[in-house]
């Protein structure tokens, strides 16, 4: 081709994974201008997506006389803009086409021309490799800011987002190549930007949450899960990497699993509502797939699971990348005795998702953080003088989960056959429980006190919203059964306070004194009992005493 042939328009497709470039005629005037140096312009103007960094640098590569024609402009005339551009657009022919042995600028853009539409991924990435190698150089850049119009010489502009330009939630995503002059010349840059969730599993109802309690030691299912939206195909592979924050509260995670999908056609239903198991359309990772790394540290740790190259993992699961993809990692991190009790602290679990800047930088932006919380409830139990509310200790009782297990003096539950003695003050502790039912019998009454028959539950409540953190507001209750009495549920400190009432009754016949018995806790009237006897014992004394001082 020689440097009067005619380069046509195609060559500037932008990469259809982020840019949408309209090159068009806008109905004004599409006479190109002249600058005061004498050399004639064009006008470029770049708008920003959601999601797209809105500030630009743009490099010239080609130099070349522009003019519309029907429905497309033509370059003709092209040279290299400038020894910086003409290494680097060389370096990235030569590393996307081992082959290309071009030494001008009209080969060079004969052989982006050819390979636009005979082989995109090798135009896609020496495109990217050309941003890289320009932002990488230093080379003398104009800066863009998205929705402002500028004006440039005319001929084939590079336009990229440099690493400092991409903010949280950002992306710098694939570069666009505009022909500049004639009619004023737009592009869009689209943002393919990946959002990230976090949910806990409730086990009473087996749904994926933001809120959840436990019992410490109890196995707790977190997800975290990422959607890549479709359009990300200017890259050669794509890592995403989940950095997730620990508080203290939880142990470190453990049986951890990753897994891929098709992007969901109801947002809705974007990630699986119920169970620790997903449904059939999504493909378990080989752990070759991702790597993971635990840090602990003294306010809690961090985890992260990174999957190397979502690309190839997408294509090893017959599913196409190009339609963006759904990623999520499920793993055990149980409450420890270190949890916070209670809705005023919590236990919580924060995750932000790692991902490319763009398709030319081996940095990565990171987006807002997202969590999900784990809460935990402390049981006191008080064994008390049904008469007087007096705490009684020694009474030996047996305290059941709803799961079947029995709590051990130390605290801990146990399938074992175990049993907890009330202390000095007449009390047992279980902290770190779930909410739920409780079964409580009593073994051994205290010295002096009847045993109390049969066994009463009780039923901690706790309304937790499923879809929001509300660290206030949370309502929570406790119910008992007699001889069970419900004193107190505070969901802020998450103390719940039950005493156990001694309510035996008394099953002797006949009368008298034995009639009189006192039930177990009723000390006032055994007291009465023993003073009304000897006060008769006395009395009878008193009269034998008299009648022996009348024989003497």
């Amino acid at each position: 081709m020689s440097s009067n042939t005619a380069f046509r328009s195609g060559l500037i497709a932008l990469l259809t994974c982020a840019f949408a470039l309209v090159l068009a005629a806008v109905g004004l005037p599409s006479a190109a201008q002249a600058d005061a140096s004498g050399a004639t312009t064009g006008r470029l103007t770049v708008a920003a997506s959601d999601g797209a960094a809105a500030s630009f640098s743009a490099y010239q590569v080609f130099a070349a006389d522009v003019s519309d024609g029907v429905g497309e402009k033509i370059a003709s005339n092209i040279e290299w803009a400038n020894a910086d551009a003409e290494a680097a657009v060389v370096a990235a022919i030569e590393a996307a086409d081992d082959t290309y042995a071009g030494a001008t600028a009209t080969q060079a853009a004969a052989w982006l021309e050819d390979k636009e539409t005979a082989d995109p991924a090798a135009f896609n990435a020496a495109v990217a490799g050309m941003a890289k190698n320009l932002l990488a150089s230093k080379a003398a850049a104009t800066a863009l800011t998205a929705g402002t119009t500028a004006t440039l010489s005319q001929g084939y502009w590079l336009v990229a987002s440099a690493d400092s330009a991409v903010g949280a939630d950002q992306a710098a995503t694939a570069p666009i190549l505009a022909l500049v002059g004639g009619s004023p010349a737009q592009a869009t840059a689209k943002a393919a930007v990946p959002t990230v969730g976090k949910e806990v599993l409730e086990d009473s109802t087996s749904a994926w949450q933001k809120q959840a309690d436990a019992t410490v030691g109890d196995s707790l299912s977190w997800r975290l899960d990422a959607t890549v939206p479709a359009g990300i195909t200017g890259y050669r592979s794509y890592g995403v990497a989940f950095h997730d924050t620990l508080s203290a509260g939880l142990a470190e995670p453990s049986n951890v699993h990753v897994y891929v999908a098709a992007p969901a056609a109801d947002d809705a239903t974007a990630f699986w509502a119920d169970g620790a198991e997903p449904g059939d359309e999504w493909t378990e990772l080989d752990p070759s797939a991702f790597t993971t790394a635990y840090a602990a540290a003294d306010d809690g740790a961090t985890f992260d699971v990174t999957v190397d190259d979502l690309m190839q993992a997408m294509k090893d699961a017959g599913l196409d990348f190009a339609g963006g993809a759904r990623v999520a990692v499920t793993y055990d991190a149980p409450l420890t005795s270190a949890a916070a009790v209670g809705t005023a602290e919590g236990n919580h679990n924060e995750v932000t998702l790692r991902y490319p800047k763009s398709p030319y930088s081996d940095t990565f932006a990171e987006t807002q953080p997202q969590s999900a919380i784990a809460y935990t409830w402390a049981l006191q139990l008080t064994k008390r003088d049904a008469a007087n509310d007096a705490p009684l200790a020694g009474a030996v009782l047996r305290v059941t989960d709803d799961q079947g297990r029995h709590l051990a003096q130390d605290g801990a539950w146990t399938s074992d056959d175990a049993t907890v003695t009330t202390d000095a003050n007449g009390q047992i502790a279980a902290a770190g429980v779930d909410s739920g039912t409780y079964i409580v019998e009593e073994v051994q009454a205290p010295e002096g006190y009847v045993l109390a028959n049969g066994a009463s539950t009780i039923a901690l409540s706790v309304g937790l919203d499923p879809d929001h953190i509300v660290h206030t507001q949370i309502e929570a209750d406790v119910k008992a059964a007699a001889p069970l009495r419900a004193d107190s549920f505070d969901a802020a400190t998450g103390q719940a306070d039950v005493s156990l009432l001694d309510s035996a009754t008394d099953t002797s016949e006949g009368g008298g004194i034995a009639s009189l018995l006192p039930k177990t806790g009723d000390r006032f009237y055994g007291i009465l009992v023993a003073l009304v006897a000897l006060a008769g014992a006395i009395a009878l004394l008193a009269q034998r005493r008299g009648r022996g001082s009348s024989h003497s």
